[in-house]
């Protein structure tokens, strides 16, 4: 049974690749000032924090609060909320934001086309071999067609 019809299959495949895509685009670049002013200054959308402890922890929408640089994301609330994301100002041992990288791009962009171009040549050499004719359908009214099935 064929629910979602053969529309679904170009469009999915359309999405990995574009998805795929986009995560071969961004690189992690260090800042090198000091974090709570660059941040202040900048208002990233993203950035990556690395802690004297060497954990990493990506903060979405860093807000500098007190000692600390925050997400001001919106989160869950409620008793099993998990905790806003952040790290201690004095801590930060490194700070990276995400950058367009062309070179990554431009090299998952042309593996996917390879694969794409090998996976089609082989798909089209498999064959080889003809194909016979289909045999004949009998093609009755429906009438017809109940009584051919129940009479031997």
């Amino acid at each position: 049974m064929n629910i979602g019809g053969s529309r679904g299959h170009p469009l999915a495949t359309t999405s990995m690749l574009f998805l795929a895509l986009l995560s071969g685009c961004k690189s992690w670049q260090p800042v090198m000032e000091a974090p709570d002013a660059w941040i202040a200054r900048e208002s990233p959308r993203e950035v990556r924090l690395t802690a004297e402890t060497g954990a990493r922890v990506i903060v979405r929408n860093p807000l500098v609060a007190n000692d600390s640089i925050i997400s001001s994301a919106p989160v869950a609330t409620g008793p099993f909320a998990p905790p806003r994301p952040g790290v201690l100002a004095s801590d930060v041992r490194e700070i990276e934001v995400p950058r367009f990288d062309a070179v990554k791009t431009a090299t998952l962009g042309a593996s996917i086309l390879a694969v794409s171009v090998a996976w089609a040549r082989t798909v089209a050499s498999g064959g080889g071999g003809r194909q016979g004719p289909d045999e004949p359908v009998l093609k009755l009214a429906p009438g017809l067609t109940l009584m051919w099935r129940v009479l031997p």
